[in-house]
């Protein structure tokens, strides 16, 4: 009965073209992470675990890293299976050039993390104070634990998932609203308000290589520095205040060039714009419970901290 089911699903999505694929994509994502913690948290209740200092524990700080990375996981092995398509052919075979582009554009992207703090000060004009993410801890060897779940895997799953597997559906669109769309759906997705603006830039610029390079591979390396940049500099207590001015030129000057090449120079990969407005409308209409599921959570967030 099982394999009925899901032979029955499995034809039904491959019955739907790239943009209904790509936004049911996005929209199980938004909520088979949330079915996770959900099952999680009630076996919690069920074990009596709830109860004692087990949620406070670095095991149950390391699941809920966790719950998010498995659920992309399953998602990814099972559109990869019901669309017959091979790993290598949704993550790609780019050029070296790109991983470098990349990486001067991760640095790049570092200037703009400030934002962060700026919009926290405008949210804060609303009552809204930052929430704390606690995270497993970095002692000894616990430190490569951490850099694995919070780094590596997001890095992984969430460029597999958002520049492969979402954006393809949005090839078929003019390049611009693909790009963007693909950002805000990032940032929403992630629905941490303080890092709202700073998400989707990030996730923006990552459809931009993804696009141009035709890989899901050089944006997972750009993603792994970004987490790993922010990990490294709370485990050993960084500042860039003595060079920060140095920096932040630096670091805009990366942001600017690379974007200049892959917007203007950069003519690979780009986007077959065939019935564009048909495809734009099919993503938005089945990703809309996705979308309807991070912008609730999004908003529940925010007035957690109010």
């Amino acid at each position: 009965m099982k394999d009925l089911k899901s032979k029955k699903l499995n034809n039904l999505l491959a019955k739907l073209n790239d943009a209904q694929a790509s936004g049911t994509a996005y929209s199980v994502s938004a909520i088979l992470p949330v079915l996770f913690s959900f099952v999680f948290l009630i076996t919690l209740a069920l074990t009596g675990l709830a109860e004692g200092d087990f949620m406070q524990s670095d095991a149950f700080r390391y699941a809920s890293f966790l719950l998010p990375e498995i659920a992309f996981a399953c998602i990814i092995g099972f559109f990869l299976k019901s669309a017959q398509t091979e790993v290598k052919d949704l993550v790609g075979k780019p050029s070296w050039k790109y991983f470098l582009i990349a990486i001067v554009l991760q640095i790049g992207l570092l200037s703009l993390a400030e934002l962060n703090a700026w919009f926290l000060k405008l949210l804060g004009g609303l009552g809204y104070e930052e929430q704390e993410i606690l995270i497993p801890s970095m002692d000894g060897f616990g430190f490569v634990g951490v850099l694995f779940v919070i780094a590596v895997l997001p890095a992984v799953m969430e460029e597999t998932v958002f520049r492969g597997l979402i954006l393809k559906g949005l090839r078929q669109s003019k390049e611009i609203y693909a790009v963007l769309l693909c950002g805000a759906l990032f940032a929403l997705y992630h629905q941490k308000p303080e890092q709202t603006v700073y998400q989707f830039c990030c996730g923006v610029a990552f459809a931009l290589v993804a696009l141009r390079s035709g890989s899901v591979l050089p944006t997972i390396v750009a993603h792994f520095i970004n987490n790993a940049w922010v990990l490294i500099m709370t485990k050993f207590s960084l500042s860039l205040d003595a060079v920060y001015l140095p920096f932040l030129i630096c670091s805009a000057f990366c942001l600017a060039g690379s974007l200049a090449y892959l917007i203007f120079f950069d003519k690979n990969q780009r986007n077959e714009r065939v019935n564009e407005k048909k495809s734009m409308k099919d993503f938005l209409i089945f990703s809309s419970v996705g979308i309807a599921v991070c912008g609730l959570s999004w908003l529940l967030a925010f007035f957690s901290g109010v």
